[in-house]
């Protein structure tokens, strides 16, 4: 019955240890939006302020950058990609089995259109 007891303590400690890690963790992630936020505020209302306008330009870039870490933190960015894994390929075929390496490649580039895909990546990079 002690032992009970002690199991059930010891359960509670660890997930009050959990939680606590866990909520110190998002208000530190929130606290990390917040302190950027303001710093794009102020950015702002500084470069508005100023009558030099190479100061006040780095000061718009600078409250542009913040803005977009922002986005990206918070996942709403276009600018950072979504990754998600690919389906695995099935390679009980013994077709799949016997192709070589470049052989795999452009089997897998046609079934993911990775071609159109660069190929819409650096547009106008060429």
């Amino acid at each position: 019955m002690l032992e009970l007891i002690y199991s059930a303590i010891a359960v509670l400690a660890i997930l009050l240890i959990a939680s606590t890690w866990l909520i110190a963790r998002k208000n530190i992630f929130e606290d990390q939006i917040r302190s950027k936020s303001v710093e794009v505020v102020w950015c702002t209302i500084q470069a508005e302020n100023e009558t030099d306008i190479n100061k006040a330009l780095k000061l718009f870039n600078k409250a542009e950058a913040l803005k977009s870490e922002i986005a990206a933190l918070l996942g709403e960015s276009p600018n950072v990609a979504n990754f998600k894994f690919a389906e695995p390929i099935d390679f009980t075929d013994d077709a799949l089995k016997d192709l070589s390496l470049g052989e795999l490649q452009r089997y897998y580039d046609k079934q993911n259109n990775i071609a159109d895909i660069y190929n819409e990546l650096y547009k106008g990079k060429n």
